[in-house]
């Protein structure tokens, strides 16, 4: 038996259709370029099969076993998982939309660089060339697949899995807002500083940057430290030298930070009272999604 009717444009299924794409995979035979729309493959035993570049539009693979599989470039529009085992395969460049993957297994799968799935890669592939109609339709697909990936990651609790896709929708919904928007220019700002609040990594580096930025601040409008003025023009010999004045300018912006206030520094001007009030802010925001990142990440362990 070859592949070759599997392969042809217009095969259609039938109820024999499973029994020999399974013999063929037994033998060793390659499935790759196979055309399976609409066939009924429900409980195939395809570990470790070659798929890629397949048709599989409306087929039902619910219950299958595919671990292993090979599905790279694929196509599975509104193709049925529900329930079927992906473990470990190789899903990069498959075109996802409107699939089914209701309790299927997703652990370790290969999704490609970056996570991307291929209808964002063709969106950004349109915004090159400047078709920005094309490029929102495929973000708006990008974004439908991310939302049913996660929600079935979720189920499972694919912590680290969910976190990915979560950032990968975010960027597609972000990118199909107006170029210079506010929302837009937010939503990139909170994934430059916390990643969508899945990286703990950029997070501490944000921590670090406005308690440093801070502390520059608080030198050059002054505080004030007992007596004296805390600052970079301020007092600087009563505090012992300029290292000195930035270790304690230094613990002042983390004590605001932290929003602990101790109170023996205090800013004595309006540009030290903003930046004290928008880091206090700033710090408790932050602090807040930090402390979530890291129970999220204990947890997944």
């Amino acid at each position: 038996m070859s592949t070759e009717k599997f392969r042809d444009p217009d095969y259609k299924s039938d109820e024999n259709t499973k029994k020999e794409i399974e013999e063929l995979h037994s033998n060793g035979e390659s499935l790759s370029q196979v055309q399976l729309k609409y066939a009924n493959m429900k409980n195939a035993k395809l570990v470790n099969a070659d798929l890629s570049n397949a048709d599989l539009t409306r087929a039902d693979f619910s219950g299958a076993s595919l671990y292993g599989v090979n599905l790279e470039g694929a196509t599975l529009f509104k193709t049925n998982f529900e329930g079927a085992n992906l473990k470990s395969s190789n899903m990069k460049r498959c075109n996802m939309l409107g699939a089914d993957f209701t309790n299927t297994k997703l652990n370790n799968i290969d999704w490609g660089s970056e996570s991307k799935v291929i209808n964002e890669i063709e969106a950004e592939s349109a915004v090159e060339s400047g078709d920005i109609a094309t490029a929102k339709d495929k973000y708006n697909e990008a974004e439908d697949i991310y939302r049913s990936l996660k929600i079935s990651m979720q189920s499972q609790t694919l912590g680290e899995d969910v976190g990915r896709v979560f950032i990968r929708e975010m960027v597609v919904k972000r990118k199909q807002m107006p170029k210079f928007s506010p929302l837009r220019m937010i939503s990139k700002l909170i994934e430059m500083t916390t990643g969508y609040g899945e990286k703990v990594g950029n997070i501490f580096y944000t921590v670090l940057i406005v308690i440093i930025a801070c502390a520059g601040l608080y030198g050059i409008a002054g505080v004030q430290y007992g007596d004296y003025v805390l600052g970079f023009k301020g007092d600087v010999d009563q505090f012992g030298g300029i290292l000195n004045v930035i270790g304690n300018l230094f613990y002042f912006s983390v004590v605001v930070f932290s929003t602990v206030g101790f109170g023996e520094i205090v800013p004595i001007n309006l540009m030290g009272k903003t930046v004290m009030i928008i880091e206090g802010l700033v710090g408790g925001l932050i602090l807040s999604i930090l402390i979530i990142a890291v129970y999220k990440q204990l947890m997944d362990r």
